[in-house]
Parts: C-alpha cells; structure tokens; sequence
C-alpha cells in the first residue's frame, strides 16, 4: 500500500484576475480552491491515474474541512490528525500571463499533534509499505522530526521516497530513505556547491556521490524545462522535456513522483516507471492551478518520452 505523509498542507486559492492593478480596484473574474501540500498532491495525482493511497496529514479548522470535502469529491482516501489551529490557506493571484503566490506560515503544531501522528502511523503502516514524504514543515517542528519518521518506518522495512529542501532534506538524507527526489535547486543546496549548466555525466556522478554517502538507493531528479534524471548504481536515464502548452507549473514535481511511486508498485521496472514519470511531470504542466496531471494526458504524452541511458 502507498501512504503519503504531509505535515504543513494548505488550502490553495487563486484568484483570476485580468491586470493588477495600482492603487487603485482589481476586480476578480473567478474564485477557485484546490487542496495541497506536497504528499497530499501527490495523493490525488495517483487516485488520477488510477492507484490506490492514503493521505496521512494535520488538518484544522475550516480550512482543514473544506481540503477534507474536496478530497471527498476527488475519491482521495486520507487519514487526517486532527489540530485545534486552522490549516493555512495560500493566495495565488493569476493574471493572463503571470502569477503571484504569497505562502502563508503552517500553524504550530505541539507535541500532542506530534505523538498523534507517530500512533496513526503505527496503526497503519506495515512491512513493505511505500512512504511517501514530502514538503515543508510547520512552525514547532524541526527537521530532526523528518529524520525520526524516516528512521522509525525504516525499521518498519516500508520504502521511503523523500522530497523536501534545505536543511529538511540535509537532515533527513542521514536516515537513509530509499530515494529522493529534488530539483536541480535542491540538489544543489543537498551538495552544498554550485552547478553551473546540465552536464548529464557531472550530475550523474554528483548523484552517485550522494547516493555512497546517503545510503540512498534512487534519485530522481528533476530539471525543469531541461528534462529529468534517474541515477542510481545499476543505470543513470535522462529524459528531455516535451514541448507543451504551459498554464500552470505547481505540482508537476507531485505528479512525476506520483507516477513513478504507483507505477513501481505495480511492479514496472525503473525505466518504465522514469517514463510514466516524465509524461505525468509534462502532463501537469498543461493543466490550471493545482490540478496536477489528467491520465488521457499522461496517455497521450507516454510514446512521445524519449528515455537516454546514461549508463
């Protein structure tokens, strides 16, 4: 079973408006809310393609309830631990040709919510069990809280996918999960050093170097509109981008991911699941808002993704 894990979620709400305006009222065409927070993205983007999770995440408040109704609508199955302070909501205001995202600080969580959380995780999880935990963090939690979950499904045998930043990802890599998935940003502040162009073999190597000293088995590696990576000891893959009509780039990372997690646990190879991997990643880039990846999409894209083995 898949199990996503999203400790900082949000409620995303975009406002559609033609221009901003100065000083002066602009006035908003359209209202639209979405759920999000990383693990939870990645979640729907799996129910999209027809797999099977649960989403494992604090919720509170009237923000907590309307993410819990959209979930509902969507046919995401989700387990919430429940907090007493309001879940965040995020504004995103979308003019025709730009956007503007202010992200809103997570409540702070105590350790009440904290113990909370490690019991729903040891009702739930079993040996074998696919993990995946992803984004930031709320205020009261420090990044030593990743490296603890990590540790404890570890000892669970469960198969940990990973994908953070800073020095959440600095931190939970020393637990070992079995692979992450950073972008070329977060791949750089992992290594601690500037990389300056796509050299596949140089990331490819930076990769491996990560993998000897993290005990990491996989990285998937996303680059934006440069494609993406898959690095490992036994075979390194690139794939390139495709040329898609773009409207919105949120969640493209949550449906690569999505894809590859389902896709290796129906028991495809890692080159088959990079490839679902890649078409999802383009796929959701075509779509509004947070709507992450449509499977006729995915479909469609999956003949056009062109696999190069680095090694």
């Amino acid at each position: 079973m898949i199990f996503t894990i999203t400790l900082n979620p949000c409620l995303d709400r975009y406002l559609y408006v033609d221009k901003l305006k100065t000083d002066d009222t602009t006035r908003v065409k359209k209202i639209k809310d979405y759920p999000a927070g990383k693990g939870i993205d990645v979640s729907r983007a799996i129910k999209e393609l027809d797999g099977k999770s649960v989403a494992i995440s604090f919720l509170g408040g009237e923000n907590g309830r309307k993410i819990e109704e959209m979930l509902d609508r969507e046919g995401v199955i989700y387990t919430a631990v429940r907090i007493t302070k309001e879940t965040r909501m995020n504004i995103i205001l979308q003019e025709q040709s730009s956007q503007y995202r202010l992200s809103v600080q997570g409540p702070k969580i105590p350790k009440t919510d904290l113990n909370q959380l490690y019991e729903t995780l040891k009702l739930l999880i079993r040996e074998n069990d696919t993990v995946v935990i992803s984004g930031s963090l709320p205020q009261g939690v420090t990044p030593n809280f990743y490296a603890e979950i990590i540790s404890y499904l570890k000892e669970k045998n469960a198969r940990i996918y990973f994908d953070a930043d800073g020095e959440n990802l600095k931190v939970g890599v020393e637990s070992h999960p079995d692979c992450i998935k950073p972008n070329l940003y977060e791949f750089q502040r992992v290594l601690g050093k500037k990389i300056n162009g796509i050299d596949k073999d140089q990331l490819a190597k930076y990769g491996l170097d990560l993998i000897d000293r993290y005990g990491i088995k996989e990285i998937l590696l996303t680059l934006g509109s440069e494609g993406a990576m898959f690095i490992s000891k036994g075979s390194c893959l690139y794939a390139p981008s495709l040329d898609v009509p773009v409207q919105s780039a949120v969640g493209s990372g949550d449906s690569f991911l999505a894809a590859y997690v389902l896709k290796r646990e129906e028991g495809a190879n890692e080159e088959e699941a990079f490839k679902w991997a890649n078409a999802s990643g383009n796929a959701s880039v075509m779509t509004p808002g947070t709507e992450l990846c449509r499977k006729n999409d995915v479909l469609r894209l999956l003949d056009e993704i062109k696999i190069e083995k680095i090694f």
